[in-house]
């Protein structure tokens, strides 16, 4: 049986975050890790981290715990009968007939930037205050990544050079780069300001041209409007086209094979932290169970039923990650959808109650901007901030009305006049249309 991680080896690699495993460093990753761990030791962030890697190696331990009591009384061969009868059924459900692309901008922040200042071409800089947005690829080579903290990202580069986010600017350049994109796809699906996906299905009938060939001719036209390149993902679904656009970054595209079996030669093999929404911590859960791979998962099902029994996983998307089936439903995002819409900034630590009630009061003015263009209102409002510690809390509030003004906001903003704030966000849920 697999057994946990030690933690120091566990933690190191929480260290380093997104940067662990990625393709293109000029520092080997175990020197990186090294770097990450010495910069970080003794701060605030190293000791909320690993207060996180131990309460995540005690929650392996009773998982582990668990799984082996459940195993030792289970009927193995009838379990994977069992879950064989679910992947039959998630297989039926295979499509083939959409053509869904997900297409990627570049480093979308530090590209903006270079545009902006052809000086900054081929030089190692990063894109944020306290906390990255992104980097230059030319910073990533040494394992500088977007979240990292400044501190951290200037251990592993000592000239990488500092930018203030211009967000204004990078929202004037989403929108050019969307209204290309929605010339192949009205419906687009925006996943943030730098990514989307697309259903090309249509496009191409039309055009009476092949995926590839037509997404090469989008990609030029987005670099032809707006001087940025753009990576894309072509595949039956959108998880896989998640997956796909990240393969020959940057400024390059790959088509999936719309066929069974390579597509499950390609799963087989593929690790489940390359699957959209497997995060770093079930990551580790997963790789202490002995599934690293979406591959693994087949290999491992039974104990990963028994496990999805008392709750502690989601065998359904574990089972889809393996086959490669997936949602290819490509369409606007409505307030139906949409569960809730924030606003947030990420600063230097900052204590002084004027200038974090200036902070809040520019929040609660883009959010409340949000919600007139979208012509939402909203019943509760929660404001989430983090501590210097590392340490993120909430507050919500139900408001009286349905509405969703600047005034009506700015009254929770109170429960953090006091604290040493380094990440403010406010977010509005139960929403409704103003109409």
């Amino acid at each position: 049986m697999e057994q946990p991680s030690t933690q120091p080896d566990s933690l190191l690699k929480r260290l380093s975050g997104p940067s662990s495993g990625k393709a293109g460093l000029a520092k080997d990753q175990t020197e990186i890790n090294k770097i990450i761990a010495e910069a970080s030791k003794g701060s605030k962030f190293y000791e909320n981290e690993k207060r996180k890697d131990a309460e995540l190696t005690v929650r392996i331990g009773k998982l582990l715990l668990l799984r082996d009591d459940l195993v030792k009384n289970a009927h193995i061969a009838e379990i994977e009968a069992m879950v064989d009868k679910q992947l039959a059924e998630i297989e039926s459900r295979r499509d083939f007939y959409q053509i869904i692309c997900h297409a990627d901008m570049d480093a979308f922040y530090a590209t903006v930037e270079t545009l902006d200042n052809p000086s900054l071409e081929g030089t190692a800089f990063g894109v944020g205050i306290g906390v990255l947005t992104t980097a230059s690829y030319e910073a990533r080579k040494y394992g500088v990544r977007s979240g990292m903290a400044t501190f951290v990202a200037k251990a592993l580069c000592p000239h990488l050079n500092l930018l203030p986010a211009r967000f204004h600017r990078y929202s004037e350049m989403s929108d050019q780069v969307f209204r290309v994109l929605r010339k192949y796809d009205p419906n687009l699906l925006a996943a943030g300001c730098d990514e989307g996906y697309l259903n090309l299905t249509a496009a191409c009938k039309e055009a009476n041209e092949s995926p590839e060939d037509l997404v090469q001719r989008m990609r030029e036209e987005v670099h032809k409007e707006t001087g940025l390149t753009m990576s894309c993902g072509v595949a039956p679904n959108k998880a896989l086209a998640k997956v796909c656009s990240d393969l020959n970054k940057p400024n390059g595209q790959y088509i999936m094979p719309f066929d069974r079996s390579i597509i499950l030669e390609f799963t087989k093999n593929l690790l489940m932290r390359k699957m959209p929404g497997t995060g770093r911590v079930t990551e580790r859960i997963l790789d202490s169970l002995g599934v690293r791979t979406c591959g693994d998962v087949f290999t491992h099902r039974a104990q990963l039923y028994l496990l999805s029994q008392q709750n502690k996983l989601h065998l359904h998307s574990l089972l889809c990650a393996y086959l490669g089936v997936h949602d290819n439903t490509v369409a606007p995002y409505t307030r139906d959808s949409r569960r809730s819409l924030g606003y947030e900034r990420t600063f230097h630590p900052q204590s002084d109650p004027k200038v974090l009630l200036e902070t809040l009061d520019k929040i609660a003015e883009g959010l409340a901007q949000d919600c007139e263009k979208r012509g939402w209102t909203g019943k509760t409002l929660t404001l989430k901030y983090k501590l210097d510690t590392y340490q993120s809390f909430s507050r919500a509030k139900s408001l009286p009305k349905w509405t969703m003004t600047k005034e009506d906001i700015l009254p929770v903003r109170r429960c953090v006049q006091k604290c040493q704030i380094v990440y403010l966000m406010f977010y509005s849920s139960t929403l409704k249309n103003f109409f």
